[in-house]
């Protein structure tokens, strides 16, 4: 006999007398990033919404969540619609405990005992454009991802657009960015960053392995203060047709000849804590 999904949620009681984490929640909407939640991060699902397009494909999970009295809606593609007020839902919604920041300190140790090349944003705030930069991170196995107090949460559309990279990259933010890329430097590290009037080519000069790689506002470019730390000025060759590169496409290009350098980092996602 087949496995008949409910249509109706299971009612979940609380566990009274264990301390419960605060953490935010957040409706992932998307068929790579919730399938991507469901195998890393099963734990902190919450609720699940489904279309019966894609029964076949979530069957395990409902299962398991019938089995963990967690709640759970079969919907039609109008409904989930409306749910997550998104057109590209891909009939399945999950509602889950979203990773928050860690912070200058947690980004320090992670650092001195698994050096690493890492980006850092300075004033990027569109979710799609950080959505983006988060797949490209993925693609090529960068997991770290920092940015002043202003970094924005994770959110769904971000998560979407990531198409599960998000589900890879751990985000820190800095509370003194500057002082904490000056003593970058200790620890061996290049700061290095783009600009369209920079005048060294992205490929004259190979990348430092141990690399941070500051990615400025969408318009704007980085700040002063950050630009004035940069140890390299980049500049990624082109026509001069148009006066930048969208922030996602330039990480991807850089990203692109790092790894061309030191090679694709593999192993990144599984031999960290």
């Amino acid at each position: 006999m087949g496995f008949k999904p409910r249509s109706t949620p299971i009612m979940i009681s609380k566990n009274a007398g264990k301390p419960v984490e605060k953490r935010p929640e957040l409706l992932y909407c998307g068929l790579h990033i919730c399938e991507t939640l469901v195998r890393l991060r099963k734990q902190d699902i919450i609720r699940v919404y489904c279309t019966e397009e894609l029964l076949a494909s979530f069957g395990e999970l409902l299962r398991w969540c019938a089995q963990q009295k967690k709640a759970y809606h079969i919907v039609s593609p109008a409904d989930l619609e409306r749910i997550t007020a998104s057109v590209h839902h891909e009939g399945v919604a999950i509602l889950a405990r979203a990773p928050g920041h860690g912070n200058e300190q947690a980004l320090r140790k992670r650092l001195e005992i698994f050096p690493q090349p890492f980006i850092f944003l300075d004033g990027v705030q569109n979710p799609h454009n950080i959505g983006t930069i988060m797949r490209v991170m993925a693609h090529f196995g960068w997991r770290t991802l920092a940015g002043h107090q202003q970094l924005p949460p994770l959110s769904a559309a971000t998560a979407r657009v990531s198409e599960g990279g998000a589900e890879f990259v751990d985000t820190f933010v800095l509370d003194h960015a500057l002082n904490f890329l000056k003593s970058l430097r200790q620890l061996g590290y290049r700061i290095v960053g783009t600009s369209s009037h920079a005048r060294t080519s992205l490929y004259a000069q190979p990348l430092a392995q141990k690399l941070c790689l500051v990615m400025g506002h969408e318009v704007h470019g980085a700040s002063p203060e950050i630009e004035a730390l940069f140890d390299d000025a980049i500049v990624i060759p082109g026509t001069g047709a148009v006066e930048s590169l969208n922030v996602a496409v330039a990480t991807g290009l850089m990203l692109g000849e790092y790894s061309r350098l030191h090679g694709v980092r593999k192993d990144s996602a599984s031999a960290e804590p």
